[in-house]
């Protein structure tokens, strides 16, 4: 039997609240709509921002629709599970929280509630690529 870790348990909480149980919901405008964030894209690298009491994140235009669906959740990680400001940190905790932000976002873009419930093929590249085309996520 599997056993849910923290993170898992967390993110298996946060989409069950907003009604998020498939992988067809996993579509960017709509989990922020859910989750109240406030998407921008401009030119710059993506960050997330609080400010007068909204949370906003600012996604790099240039990106595959992939990857500003995995750079979303990157930076949700940071409004969700951290407080302050990077460049005021020291740089080995930056270091931790970018870590742990990279380790949310692998488990927010394929939640492993949603990928226990598809059947893998047996070849590794199919599956992959299942996962890949099913939840919205580049090919690693």
């Amino acid at each position: 039997m599997y056993h849910y870790s923290y993170l898992e348990e967390y993110i298996i909480d946060l989409y069950k609240k907003n009604g998020i149980n498939r992988p067809e919901q996993l579509k960017l405008d709509n989990v922020a709509k859910k989750l109240e964030i406030i998407v921008y894209t401009f030119g710059w690298p993506s960050e997330a921002v609080y400010a007068n009491g909204r949370q906003y994140i600012y996604l790099n235009r240039y990106l595959s629709q992939e990857q500003k669906w995995q750079e979303f959740a990157h930076e949700l990680g940071h409004i969700l599970r951290h407080a302050g400001h990077q460049r005021k940190l020291h740089p080995l905790f930056v270091e931790l929280q970018e870590w742990q932000a990279n380790n949310f976002m692998f488990h927010f873009c394929v939640p492993t509630f949603m990928l226990q419930r598809i059947r893998l093929p047996t070849d590794i590249n199919q599956a992959a690529t299942l996962i890949s085309e099913t939840f919205n996520v580049e090919l690693f």
